[in-house]
């Protein structure tokens, strides 16, 4: 998939397309980075505690980072985007070689892992709108829609693919073995996002910190004081309530089905 994907963007041979390249097979190796260690943490946390309180509190720390992402976009605004894109991504290689040695040494404390998922999946919510602010410089204008449209294509498709995966994975070799294999698409992933070369636009550090949380704080207040806004806020916190609690039961359904494999096939329906 990734390899049809990346042919279908050669077009001219220029330096623009060759890094916008890059830039989409780093968002797909990443992504299916991201996927591995989810699945691979929350089987772990059901063999380590045989809880469904726990598997919650994992998925909260894999989806609350998503919501915590509106306080860094004056933070990618003003740092290189390349740069950025490469720390997030090695910071989740650490992380997930940090698992692993808690993993290899049979520590037995879910809260450390849960901590650590967090800060890694963190991480991994700050890579995807750097890379959208990536596109715009290394693509036309005119190619923008097209290049949205591939970044898409490269972070949903391996979703699916490596959710399923990642099921066979584990039970085939363990989830020690499937985290050691997520580290090495870390390494792809950051070795693929420093070949990117770019001369990004200086940034004008004119806007003060204070400035942007105040515009944060206007976006809550006009939410609050629009009906139909305060509606479709409930409506969506509602939504992923439920929704998290799905995947937390697609676990225990996973195991109940007969392991892991049926739970890396539940993820994605």
């Amino acid at each position: 998939m990734i390899v049809t994907l990346l042919q279908g963007l050669k077009g001219a041979d220029n330096v623009i397309n060759a890094n916008f390249r890059k830039l989409v097979l780093g968002r797909a190796v990443g992504n299916a980075g991201d996927s591995i260690y989810m699945i691979a943490m929350n089987w772990f946390i059901l063999q380590l505690t045989n809880s469904a309180l726990w598997i919650g509190i994992m998925n909260v720390a894999i989806v609350l980072p998503g919501v915590l992402l509106f306080l860094f976009g004056d933070s990618i605004d003003r740092h290189s985007k390349r740069r950025l894109l490469v720390a997030v991504e090695f910071s989740q290689l650490v992380i997930v070689v940090m698992l692993i040695g808690l993993v290899a040494l049979h520590i037995k404390l879910p809260g450390i892992y849960v901590g650590l998922v967090f800060v890694a999946a963190l991480f991994g919510s700050l890579a995807y709108p750097i890379q959208d602010t990536l596109v715009p410089l290394l693509v036309e204008p005119d190619q923008l829609v097209q290049a949205q449209a591939d970044m898409s294509i490269a972070y949903k498709g391996t979703d699916y693919v490596f959710n399923a995966l990642s099921g066979f994975l584990i039970s085939l070799c363990s989830v020690l073995g499937v985290l050691i294999m997520d580290a090495a698409t870390f390494v792809v992933t950051v070795a693929t996002f420093r070949r990117i070369k770019l001369a990004e636009p200086r940034q004008q550090h004119t806007r003060e910190k204070s400035l942007y949380l105040n515009q944060i704080l206007v976006g809550f207040k006009i939410i609050s004081t629009d009906p139909l806004l305060r509606l479709l806020t409930f409506a969506s916190v509602v939504m992923n309530f439920f929704f998290g609690g799905l995947n937390t039961y697609v676990v225990l359904f996973g195991r109940h089905f007969g392991g892991s494999i049926y739970y890396g096939i539940l993820v994605p329906l």
